[in-house]
């Protein structure tokens, strides 16, 4: 077996706990930044992990700015850009916290965001 398929436990119960969140049903949130909405689809109890989708207008933009946790980026559709590159539909992104950085969208776009510690 590989690193997505381990060998079954018998110490694992035969029903696993998990989540499901039907994201059609969650309102967009506005995130304080003109042009920015997102969608938070799952946040730990010790807020170190968080899963969102991040909606961007066509123009939208965020001056420099740092995040405490590693974040990774999926473009699912449209563009992103940072003061390093333009990104398109189906790039990822990894940085590590603390690190300065812009965030915008050209023509609009759709990103899948992880925080982690």
């Amino acid at each position: 077996m590989n690193d997505i398929f381990e060998a079954p436990r018998s110490n694992r119960p035969d029903q696993e706990s998990f989540q499901v969140t039907d994201t059609q049903s969650l309102d967009w949130q506005e995130s304080g930044i003109a042009g920015f909405q997102h969608k938070i689809l799952y946040r730990d109890d010790s807020g170190d992990t968080e899963t969102m989708l991040i909606r961007m207008a066509p123009g939208a933009f965020s001056d420099y700015h740092a995040h405490d946790r590693r974040e990774q980026l999926y473009v699912i559709e449209g563009d992103f850009y940072d003061q390093n590159h333009h990104y398109r539909s189906g790039n990822f992104i990894v940085r590590e916290p603390n690190t300065n950085h812009i965030a915008g969208s050209d023509g609009g776009g759709l990103v899948l965001l992880i925080f982690s510690r």
